[in-house]
């Protein structure tokens, strides 16, 4: 997901709806921490979860009239978050275990014990 772009704050110091929006879905795909994403928002890592936390009540409140899609991306948003970091650890593991296996490898040669 593209990173949204920073908008001019309102008068009274708000963002838009829509900027909210696409800033904690772009938060929740990336698999990271809300105070490593904020930063290149341009906010705070207290807003991010303020608004996160003001869609899902928005998702369970007004369930009829928020538009299926909006509820379905923010869940599919957050599915791809775990996934990431579930892909990254896997990653870790496998490459500390090929590590391991070309260690013990070298340790016994072939044909025999020492």
């Amino acid at each position: 997901m593209n990173k949204p772009e920073h908008p001019p704050t309102k008068k009274g110091g708000g963002y838009p709806k829509e900027f909210r929006e696409e800033a904690v879905r772009y938060w929740l795909s990336s698999g990271r921490k809300a105070s490593e994403v904020a930063p290149e928002l341009g906010v705070s890592d207290w807003s991010l979860n303020r608004w996160r936390k003001e869609m899902e009540q928005a998702d369970t409140s007004t369930a009829s009239t928020v538009h299926s899609s909006e509820v379905n991306a923010l869940e599919l948003s957050k599915e791809n978050g775990r996934l990431r970091r579930e892909n990254e650890m896997l990653s870790r593991q496998r490459d500390i275990l090929k590590k391991a296996i070309s260690i013990c490898s070298t340790d016994n040669p072939p044909g025999g014990l020492r």
